[in-house]
Order: C-alpha cells, then structure tokens, then sequence
C-alpha cells in the first residue's frame, strides 16, 4: 500500500482490498472487538465516515450520496484494520517510510520521463496518476520523510542519498511546475526553521535561518523580477497606435483589453482581414481553430507578434519565422516562454489572472483566482443551511444554485465545488458538521503528541494546508492520502503511548 499510492485509481484500490481480506483471513475478531470497543481514537477516526451516512437522512442526491460514501471508504476503513491489528515494530514502520519514498521516486521519474518526451505540453499534465495538486502534498511529505532520515541515518553515505532524493524532488516539482506544492514546501521550510531554533542545537539552527532567509531572498527576487517584467511598457515608436497598415487598410478597432506581452500592448495595430489572409501561407493550420491549451490560434498568434514588437498585419507575419509559427501552432503565446522555465511561464500566467480579475473579467480557468469564487459560492450555501447543511452528495446541486443566485461569472463547466475542506464539511454538514470535523483533526494530534512520529508533525501540516485550497476528501487519491498516513502514524503513537512497543 506504501508504494502503490503513488500511483492512483486502481493501484490503490487492490492493495485496499487486499488489506481488508488479510484483516478477515486473520481472524481474532474477539480480541478485534474487545480493542474496537475500549479505544476512542479509532471510534473518532470512523466518525467522519459514520457522518456521511447521517447525511444520507437528510439528502436529496441519494445516488449521488452513495457513490460518495464509496469513495469515502478509506476513512472507516484504515482506522478500523489498523487499530485493531498489532502494532508494527519499529524497524518495519521504517521500511514502509522506505516503500513509500521508492514508490514516490519511480513515479516521479516516470512523470518527468513523460514530460521531456512530450514537449509543448502543458507541464501539469505530467503528473500522469493524479491531479498535479495531490502529486503536490505526495512529493512534500517524500521530502520531510527524507529530512528525517537524514537526521536519524549515521551512514554520510546514506545521508549523500537522501539530500540527493530531496534535490531531485525539488527540480521535479519546479520542472512540471507544481506551484502549489512548491508554495506548500517553503511554508514547511519556515516551521521547520522555526522548530529548529526552539529545539537544535546551535549549528542546526544557524544552518536553518540560513536556508531560510537564502529561499525567501531568491522567491522575493524572482516574484519582483518577474512582475517588473511583466508591467514594463515599451516607449518606442513600435508601441504606438496607429491607424492604417502599410498596405493602407484601417486597423481594428481597440480591444477592451491593457495586457502587454514583454511590454507591447496587444490590443494596438491589429488588421484581422491581412492576418487571415497570410496565415495559410505560412501554416496548413487553420486560423480559425484552437491551440493545444486550449486557446483561440488566432488570439495566440496575436499575442506571439506583441511579444516580438510586430504590428498585427501582413509586415508583421512577414517578419515571423519558421520556428515562430511553430510556437504559435503550439500555443505559445510569448516567444520568450519557447525556452522559458515552466516556473517562470506560471507566474506570468498568474499575473495575467490577477489583472483580469480585477478588471472583472470572467475568472473561468483561472486555477487560483476561480477558488474566490468557489468560496463565495460555498459561503452563500452556508448561510441558508447553517446548522446541518444540504447532506451527503447533494453539495454540486446547492452550487449550481448559488452560482444562479449570485450571478457568477463563471462559465458553466467551471462552476465546481468549494475547493476548501472546511468550507466542503460545512456545506454537507453544516456548523455542527465543522465541529466534529475540528475535533477529529485535534484530539488525537493532543491526546497522543508524546509519541507521534515526527514524520507526522509534517504530514498534518501538509494536510491541513491543502485543505485551505482543495476538497482533499473528496477524491479517491486525496482522502487515500490523508487517511492511510493518518491512521498510520495514530495507530503507531496509540500503541507507543500505551508501551506495546
């Protein structure tokens, strides 16, 4: 199960199965029973499955309720095998940290391997068995596993591996461009500095503020860099608006539209008429088609000649070249992200996002701006069902009618969920519901904080940050992750706690 997680859908659903009938073949369901009964924690740990139940009472979505309690069956079902299992001993809970870092390694080779031999791809789409966003929390928690071992290993020759696993991570995340799980390894680098200086020795804590200060130094330099480049307004005369071509047609008129591309505006000097009629012969692509983003070519080709200066008419198409419409074809839109880190590409990407965001421009596609509008939506479905929300499976029909009501400008395909664990635990549930939830996340961490593994300390701080921005237990991978290591590392402390080991 370890190593197999890192491979999503069906990987995970056998080693699920099969753990379930080793449990059953093992028989002892006296001694099963008699554990079950006395342990608080194992009966907290099912409560959030119990719950999904109560909120079949009370739904309207009966079917689609039922397809999520199927996908939430790894919440009831680790906390059940494993706390009423005997404990692992310590040597083979460390193997199992080892199963799990090779699984995460040959799945990020595989991902990488996959992104290089398919160039022009959006690097996202790399992470082959999951969204990009759980390979995100996957990759991080590989990472704090390899910083423990790194402490507690004594062979330098094992340590040179590890520090060598987290720097091929590390290049990973930047090169498929994991922005969130990026995002999420700096904050876990600043808790980590932190508890470095309240609890290592002197050398340690140097060492920490120095990677600390060294990463926020070269984030704030890249973030100002890039957002200086990208509002840079060329002065030329290149970037003046003129009224007729040189082939004496009248430029369109202006878009409602202030995007520069490396500081040329893209709504001046724009003749459609001589684009569309140059384009066939430089491309056997139709204008009138989309890119592989997908975006309208013609508006990528547009952007293209901004980027290079070019008016938009046929002196301008005459000046691209053969590698330049290849990049057009390819949905390039800047001839300067031909070549660019996906990093960079993303940030730009971002930038664009926010200036149309507050120009109120639809949101719709905009991976980080949209989430406003998902909590606006999730907000306005609370407040009218405060006390127990709409119940289990029937939280996409409430949006769609907050959508309606509230007049989103989102387009129809884009009108998703809350994208935030509590907000999705409120919706379904209600207050009361957010409650339980709460008091599941913290009585254990409280109860059991003297014998957690240290490993553990990370991964809820990776969980509960992602369950600011993303339904984690709302898909097969997600409460896959968050349950198996949760029930984990409890179960270990449980048993530590209680000297069975």
């Amino acid at each position: 199960m370890a190593g197999s997680i890192m491979f999503g859908g069906f990987p995970i659903s056998i080693p699920e199965f099969i753990l379930f009938g080793n449990w059953l073949l093992e028989g002892g369901f006296i001694r099963k029973w008699q554990t079950f009964k006395t342990n608080k924690i194992v009966w907290l740990l099912m409560s959030m499955y119990v719950l999904q139940f109560v909120g079949l009472i009370y739904t309207n979505e009966i079917k689609t309720g039922i397809d999520f309690i199927r996908i939430m069956i790894p919440i009831g079902l680790f906390p059940l095998v494993f706390f009423t299992t005997e404990p692992l001993k310590k040597i083979e809970f460390k193997a199992l940290l080892y199963i799990f870092i090779t699984g995460l390694i040959i799945s990020s080779l595989w991902c990488l391997i996959y992104f290089f031999t398919h160039p022009g791809m959006d690097p996202r789409k790399a992470a082959r068995f999951m969204s990009h966003i759980r390979l995100g929390l996957f990759v991080n928690l590989g990472i704090s596993t390899l910083v423990y071992l790194i402490f507690q290993e004594r062979e330098s020759l094992k340590k040179m591996l590890f520090a060598l696993l987290i720097i091929f991570l590390i290049y990973f995340m930047i090169q498929v461009s994991l922005i969130t799980g990026l995002a999420l390894l700096v904050i876990l680098t600043i808790l980590f500095t932190f508890y470095s200086v309240l609890n290592q020795n002197v050398g340690i804590k140097i060492i920490s503020i120095i990677i600390l200060l060294s990463l926020l130094s070269t984030i704030l330099f890249f973030i100002k860099s890039e957002w200086d480049s990208y509002k840079y307004v060329d002065t030329s005369a290149a970037n003046s608006l003129q009224i007729k071509s040189v082939s004496g047609r009248i430029y369109d008129p202006l878009l409602n539209n202030k995007h520069t591309e490396n500081g040329f505006f893209i709504s001046n000097n724009i003749q459609s008429e001589e684009l569309e009629k140059e384009w066939p012969r430089k491309s056997a692509t139709p204008l009138n088609k989309y890119d592989p983003k997908p975006n309208a070519l013609i508006w990528t080709l547009i952007r293209y000649m901004s980027s290079k200066g070019l008016t938009k008419d046929s002196v301008g198409m005459q000046q691209l070249s053969g590698t330049d419409i290849q990049n057009i074809e390819k949905g390039v839109t800047n001839y300067k992200y031909a070549d660019a880190s996906a990093l960079r590409k993303r940030a730009n990407q971002f930038f664009w996002e926010y200036e149309d965001y507050k120009e109120n421009f639809n949101p719709s596609g905009n991976t980080v701006l949209m989430r406003l509008e998902f909590w606006k939506a999730a907000i306005y479905i609370i407040e009218r069902n405060l006390l127990f929300g709409v119940g289990t499976g029937d939280a996409q029909r409430a949006f769609n009618k907050a959508y309606l009501r509230t007049n989103t400008n989102l387009s129809f395909e884009w009108r998703l969920r809350s994208h935030n664990q509590f907000l999705a635990i409120t919706v379904s549930f209600g207050i009361s519901g957010l409650i339980l939830f709460i008091f599941y996340l913290l009585y254990p961490i409280i109860k059991l904080r003297n014998t957690l593994h240290p490993v553990y300390f990370a991964f809820f701080c990776i969980a509960l940050i992602s369950f600011l921005t993303e339904d984690t237990l709302e898909s097969q991978t997600g409460v896959t992750f968050f349950s198996y290591f949760n029930s984990l590392f409890l179960w270990a402390a449980y048993y530590e706690n209680d000297g069975h080991r």
